[in-house]
């Protein structure tokens, strides 16, 4: 296993790659921390990993929840080294109907939350050396951004950014960010898909999309390959191969539905 006896937290992990992401690392040895706002969904990721895993509330978007879960995970574990990050929201819809709530909203949830973290991991990592993997989002190299989209892109744009200033400050830890493209998790699934499936399929003709989607276990293996390297992988983008026979949005969108009800594993 290679990551035995590693102490890591993972931010995010009531579903879709923040939940892969730590049963991956689980299952290479490492004690994980599940955390999110929705305990019952990181309790039961938690159980399924079994060993000495565990899970505790964060809402990355209240500061003293961010010391919380650290120190949280600090006490059980007796350390910790490494930190995976992988909130991320996005509302949909054309730019001028994104209000000021909104924006704070994805800003708060995108990137402030990864840095209130840090803020509290940051000395334990360093006495660690430590690694941190950030999910971005491979949408930060469409140009323009994808419509109907924007305020995601630019959240994930500002938090490549952010990651940037952590690791030239702190460079005794080593910082990651995932660029990972299209895949099945719950993302969207707060929109309807009358709503989804038009601007989906604007972005498939703006050659945005790859014809297909990809499983999260594919993606979460590249946080434990992170994870495991001897030297620090600043960035890592991931998209799905191109396949012979391109998907429809509304193959994609039955396939995206049909994860979330099997809980992630479809």
């Amino acid at each position: 296993m290679r990551l035995e006896n590693k102490r890591v937290l993972v931010v995010g992990a009531s579903s879709g790659l923040g939940r892969e992401s730590g049963l991956a690392i689980a299952r290479e040895g490492a004690r994980v921390g599940f955390a999110a706002r929705r305990l019952e969904r990181v309790e039961a990721a938690a159980s399924e990993a079994g060993g000495a895993c565990f899970a505790l509330r964060c809402d990355v978007r209240e500061e003293a929840s961010c010391r919380e879960v650290v120190a949280g995970a600090i006490e059980r574990m007796g350390g910790l080294d490494a930190l995976v990050y992988c909130p991320g929201i996005s509302p949909f819809g054309p730019i001028e109907e994104i209000d000021q709530r909104a924006w704070l909203e994805v800003f708060s949830t995108n990137v402030i939350g990864f840095s209130l973290l840090m803020n509290a991991a940051i000395d334990e990592l360093s006495a660690n050396r430590g690694k941190v993997v950030v999910y971005s989002s491979i949408s930060i190299d469409d140009s323009p951004p994808r419509p109907k989209q924007a305020s995601y892109p630019i959240s994930k744009i500002a938090l490549e950014r952010l990651i940037e200033a952590w690791q030239g400050e702190h460079r005794k830890v080593g910082f990651t960010s995932i660029a990972n493209g299209d895949t099945l998790t719950e993302f969207g699934f707060g929109e309807s898909m009358e709503k989804l499936i038009p601007i989906v399929q604007r972005w498939s003709e703006l050659d945005y999309m790859y014809g297909r989607m990809m499983d999260v276990s594919s993606v979460a293996e590249q946080v434990v390959n992170a994870l495991c390297s001897r030297e620090t992988i600043r960035r890592i983008a991931i998209t799905p191969h191109y396949p012979d026979v391109v998907e429809t949005v509304d193959e994609m969108g039955q396939k995206a539905v049909e994860t979330v009800r099997t809980g992630g594993k479809g």
